[in-house]
């Protein structure tokens, strides 16, 4: 009868805040695929010195890249914090704001470090969004409902970057600078304020926050509780660094082969463009394929097949042509499935009190974790010369360390812990 009364006292309440949290997602998507297109050519800009070496570019390419992820690490345990604190939704209000407002000033940069440092600090609400979009959903919505939801976060973020890879095309293609692309999306990200404003905090919450008064963070390593923490921070890290060190160079690769071509201009942005498709679909793919295979099982499946797949995108592919681009889409169906895996195992680890706090802290400690691995990634780009290739393709290596982590990783049963429980 709980279960019952909790979704039927507000008709429409879930649909609002599901439209809610995946706008909101989303448009972190955009911010986060404008910057992946933008950041090099916006370093080879703001550089100081004349002409760069590849090898230098790459390792401040790593370095805007490691800022971002820790400025999104310390967002996303700060706002999940204060989601459980006081409230999914006013969080989530600030963080869109942060993240918004931090990108338009990112596009006035004058120095590299000017970038690097608006990176860092709208990065603290790029980060803070996600585990706020999921403690909102997951609330809300009826457990039967959350392997198709996890999957539906997992998707729209990419949904941003097909976005993100679509008006960078024809933006470039008008002439316009990587200031005007990025600065775009100061604009994009406020769309989703109206909606998020108009959504009333979860009931599950607001029973949990009569309850539990004070939840001191040190609880998140309490005995029942700790085995999760460790396991979800490090499951975090396979999928952010095969990412971040791995698949994200695929832009900044692409720009390099390309030059002195016809498409030199939108190369990164056609590519991107297929390779947000495959980022769509395996989103969606990740939830799913957790609900119907069970976690374990399908976290498996999709480390070797993400290895296989980058490793074949970057090694079999030495020119900018057809098949980068349906290489980069299969692969990216693979390389973005973990983002709809983690929505769904994460919540699973952690009661409703502690839910934002706990899943935030693993996934953004993660983001700690693949930050050094991204500044790694930027040295070996230097030590090869300014070969991404071989980069990406050592650092995509941690996908075969997942099938090892996975093994420690508890049993939930598929089911979310209740406060009750603990």
């Amino acid at each position: 009868m709980i279960e019952r009364d909790l979704y039927a006292e507000k008709p429409g309440y879930k649909w609002l805040a599901l439209a809610a949290a995946l706008m909101a997602w989303g448009f972190d998507g955009v911010e986060q695929g404008v910057y992946a297109l933008m950041t090099r050519a916006a370093l080879k800009d703001l550089i100081p010195g004349g002409a760069i070496k590849e090898g230098d570019i790459g390792f401040y390419f790593s370095l805007s890249m490691a800022m971002w992820l820790w400025g999104a690490a310390v967002g996303g345990v700060w706002f999940g914090r204060m989601g459980d604190k006081y409230g999914r939704v006013r969080s989530l209000l600030f963080a869109v704001v942060t993240y918004s407002i931090f990108t338009g000033l990112s596009a006035l940069s004058t120095h590299w470090w000017h970038l690097a440092a608006y990176r860092f600090l709208g990065a603290l609400g790029l980060g803070g969004t996600w585990p706020l979009c999921v403690a909102l959903v997951v609330e809300t919505w009826p457990e039967k409902n959350r392997a198709v939801l996890a999957g539906a976060i997992g998707s729209a973020a990419n949904v941003g970057y097909l976005i993100a890879a679509t008006y960078s095309r024809f933006m470039l293609e008008q002439g316009a600078t990587w200031r005007w692309v990025i600065g775009m999306g100061f604009f994009i990200g406020l769309i989703s304020l109206p909606f998020i404003w108009f959504v009333p905090e979860p009931t599950k919450w607001k029973q949990s926050k009569a309850k539990h008064q004070k939840v001191p963070m040190s609880e998140l390593f309490a005995p029942q509780y700790r085995r999760g923490v460790i396991v979800g921070s490090l499951l975090s890290t396979v999928a952010l660094l095969g990412t971040w060190g791995s698949f994200l160079w695929l832009a900044t690769y692409i720009d390099k082969i390309a030059e002195g071509t016809a498409q030199a201009g939108t190369a990164k942005a056609i590519v991107s463009q297929w390779q947000s498709i495959g980022q769509v679909t395996g989103g969606f793919l990740g939830g799913i394929l957790a609900g119907w295979m069970g976690n374990k099982r399908s976290w498996c499946l999709l480390c070797v097949a993400t290895w296989v797949s980058v490793m074949a995108l970057f090694g079999l592919t030495t020119q900018f042509d057809f098949k980068v681009g349906v290489m980069a889409m299969i692969a990216g169906l693979f390389v973005t499935a973990y983002f709809g895996w983690l929505p769904k195992y994460l919540p699973e680890l952690f009661p409703t009190h502690i839910r934002a706090t706990g899943q935030g802290f693993a996934y953004n400690i993660g983001r700690v974790l693949t930050g050094l691995g991204v500044l790694g990634a930027g040295y070996l780009a230097q030590a090869f010369g300014g070969d991404y290739r071989r980069a990406a393709m050592t650092m995509a290596s941690i996908y075969l360390v997942g099938l090892i982590v996975i093994y420690f990783a508890p049993d939930t049963g598929g089911k979310m812990r209740s406060d009750e429980g603990t």
